[in-house]
């Protein structure tokens, strides 16, 4: 008790510095970046602070903390918002009491801060800058089992180079009896609304929020050293801890674990790998007799860094030959092989060749660059280059698996007088749909496009997180794939996978699949076994523009591992608006396990009527599914996503079907976090328009579940996502609380 009286004073003296002309209000960057605590969020050691990332920040790490490990993702998913997923691992007990042998307990969670208030900028104009602290409140474990539940409010305040963080804990945090709960009665309002099972685990339990009659007072600094990048946190740590408890579960020699100190200490190191990319090292002395270390790699999904390719100054050629109608047929077919040749040179496949009086069109495809502009640029020189002297506009029409998914013009005057001074204003070019030809033009297709095959070969890992017989099992594949283009928008995928390495026999060879749907995905596990080697897919998509706003799809075959069928999908995107509106119904039959070419009896039908908006903040992006999934139920899917500066979109999906908690079982409903990361951020002097996407669902459920058959909207706005003009003005809360009252406003 002594130890906590001499840190609250020391933490409360913040109080009395803050009519102290020499504390500061400053923003987070003039200062070295606050590092993770062991739950992975912005912290000291085991306890938060109110200190948030940089906004789009990135991270995975791991942290060892006897008796528990811990393995955590957090993304800064808005300026103001920190979510952490992480996996923990406990020594002091089993997986099941009763069954595991040998498999220690282990948990998934989840935990989210919100910044209230933002150091130096007071709510109201009144008050004084410099006492404002910076003010978060945190939930922990929000939505999971419970296992490590609690809440916080922490307040921090910089003082010169040191940061005091003091905060009130509930559950978790509550390990020290200290004080009663100020928020009794919040807990009483909130204590009557529920959202899912408690009981089977994954739903929101709003009454354990705020409970308790007791809470505690934790806090602590981090003093920012001379040395660069070097940090010393010490804290007050008010945590609940399994005293009493073997250390080692399965080790009867190992020590009991007790707390020693509440007082912890640690030093944090930050290595810059890049100006993007950082690590964090941290390496202390925690409950008075264990030491504590983490580990943590993080990148800033707003940050793009150096151009790794730039378009440079060029004269381009000018106009000597006649109008395109007036060549004889050898020039002509000269002049439209001369573009096709001089695309194909720098990457670019020509689908069609298109003089429409004084405009020259391209159809074409390109893989080599990420941003939308530099395609364009480069074949709208080539086009210039090589134009017959009436040209007066170039248009670059772009296609995706055989569909147009943009257009873009600019008059050949403006074009010349831009790339003189090196890469094309995007601004200078005018998107439209316009595909009206005259009836004089003349357009030269491709002959040497189709039927075209490629193929590769390409690793992939499979696997499963927190099984009970070992905590990860997995396995590395290679996947063969191989594409026949038949025609324009007519094309054969085949993917067969071989397994290289895997521990798939050291246990897992059990699965306990709940829930009362039909097993549409928790057979997993059968599939990974019994189909090492398989087809994984084999399909042929046909896909066509009905309308120059309307994109269609159909799809036969065995779509993906797990269902085979047929189907199709339509979507229709206006000019110049900020939504689309989908639809699509296939006709599916379960694979067998194995991955060849038989069926199991189950068969469905499913479809889903699509909705999308670009939201006008924060580059955010809503899709609405509503119809019916492949176990037979029927709901919706949210999907709320964001993109970052660099491309890279963060999102995640919440399903809610007629299948309650109940019939969900463990996990009361469904629910998915995924992550689209270009692969142009790890190339320096290239660029390529190819993603990696991951997806992370804590449980494998079968309510809520759609077949894997791609979908039409993530084709149409690939290229459109990358030209900065299509994105929205955001908006502001001080622009929407602007609109109200009856006096003059000034613009903002």
């Amino acid at each position: 008790m002594v130890r906590f009286l001499v840190l609250s004073s020391l933490l409360s003296s913040s109080l009395v510095f803050s009519n102290n002309s020499e504390f500061v209000s400053t923003s987070s960057n003039e200062f070295v970046q606050s590092s993770q605590y062991s739950l992975g969020g912005i912290g000291l050691i085991n306890t938060p602070t109110a200190r948030f990332s940089d906004d789009g920040e990135f991270g995975l790490g791991i942290s060892i903390d006897a008796p528990t490990n811990r393995m955590f993702a957090k993304m800064q998913f808005f300026p103001w918002l920190e979510a952490v997923l992480k996996y923990t691992k406990g020594y002091h007990q089993p997986y099941l009491q009763f069954y595991s042998a040998s498999q220690h307990w282990s948990d998934k969670s989840m935990d989210i801060k919100l910044r209230l208030l933002e150091e130096g900028k007071p709510p109201f104009g009144w008050l004084p800058e410099k006492v404002i602290p910076e003010l978060a409140v945190g939930l922990l474990d929000f939505g999971g089992t419970g296992a490590f539940s609690g809440e916080f409010l922490v307040a921090s305040k910089r003082y010169k180079n040191i940061d005091f963080s003091l905060g009130l804990g509930w559950d978790s945090l509550a390990g020290v009896d200290h004080i009663s709960n100020p928020l009794g009665w919040l807990n009483d309002i909130l204590s009557e609304i529920n959202i899912g099972s408690v009981q089977q685990g994954g739903g929101i339990n709003f009454g354990r929020v705020f409970e308790g009659e007791r809470i505690s007072i934790f806090g602590g600094i981090e003093y920012f050293t001379p040395v660069p990048n070097l940090s010393v946190k010490l804290e007050y740590d008010t945590r609940k801890y399994p005293e009493g408890a073997h250390v080692d579960y399965f080790d009867p020699n190992s020590r009991i674990f007790e707390i020693d100190s509440r007082i912890s200490a640690a030093v944090n190191y930050r290595y810059h790998m890049t100006e993007r990319d950082k690590v964090d090292l941290t390496l202390g002395l925690v409950h008075g007799n264990a030491l504590y270390a983490s580990v943590a790699v993080h990148s800033n999904l707003n940050f793009s860094g150096t151009p790794n390719i730039y378009m440079k100054a060029e004269e381009l050629n000018q106009p000597y030959l006649e109008p395109y109608s007036r060549l004889t047929p050898d020039w002509q077919k000269y002049l439209t092989d001369t573009i096709m040749w001089q695309m194909s040179n720098v990457g670019f496949v020509t689908h069609k060749v298109i003089f429409n009086g004084n405009e020259l069109q391209v159809e074409m495809s390109q893989s080599r660059f990420k941003k939308t502009i530099r395609g364009i640029d480069l074949a709208a020189r080539i086009l210039a280059n090589n134009s017959p002297t009436n040209i007066e506009k170039i248009t670059i029409i772009n296609i995706d698996m055989g569909i147009e998914t943009l257009r873009a013009t600019i008059p050949r005057d403006i074009l010349v007088n831009s790339v003189m001074n090196g890469a094309l204003d995007e601004e200078l070019l005018e998107f439209s749909t316009n595909d009206s030809l005259s009836l004089e033009s003349s357009v030269t297709d491709n002959d040497y496009l189709y039927p075209h095959f490629f193929w590769s070969i390409r690793p992939n890992l499979a696997g499963t997180l927190q099984h009970p017989e070992k905590f990860y099992f997995w396995e590395l594949q290679a996947l063969v794939e191989g594409t026949v283009s038949i025609k324009k928008g007519l094309y054969l995928n085949a993917e067969y996978g071989m397994p290289i390495v895997s521990n798939f026999n050291k246990g897992y060879t059990y699965h306990w699949p709940d829930g009362e749907l039909h097993h549409v995905r928790q057979n997993r596990r059968l599939y990974l076994t019994e189909g090492k080697k398989g087809l994984r897919k084999f399909v042929l998509d046909y896909l066509t523009d009905l309308h120059p706003n309307v994109k269609s799809k159909i799809t036969a075959g065995y779509i993906e591992m797990m269902f085979g069928g047929v189907g199709g999908e339509v979507i229709y995107m206006p000019d110049h608006k900020q939504w689309a509106l989908g639809f699509n119904a296939y006709w599916l039959k379960q694979r067998d396990f194995d991955q060849k070419l038989g069926f199991q009896d189950f068969e469905t039908v499913t479809g889903f009527l699509s909705y999308y908006y670009e939201l006008p903040f924060y580059n955010m992006r809503f899709i609405l599914d509503a119809g019916r999934f492949l176990a037979k139920d029927v709901g919706v899917h949210l999907d709320f996503s964001r993109r970052f500066d660099t491309g890279a979109r963060v999102g995640a999906i919440i399903a809610l079907t007629n299948c309650d908690a109940d019939c969900v079982g463990e996990g009361s409903f469904n629910k998915w976090v995924y992550f689209e990361i270009p692969m142009d951020l790890w190339l320096t002097k290239a660029s390529t328009r190819k993603k990696s996407n991951f997806a992370w669902t804590p449980l494998t459920k079968d309510a809520g579940q759609k077949v894997e058959s791609g979908y039409l909207y993530g084709l149409m706005v690939d290229a459109k996502d990358e030209v900065d003009s299509f994105r929205r003005t955001p908006w502001s809360v001080k622009k929407i609380l602007s609109g109200f009252g009856t006096t003059p406003k000034k613009k903002i």
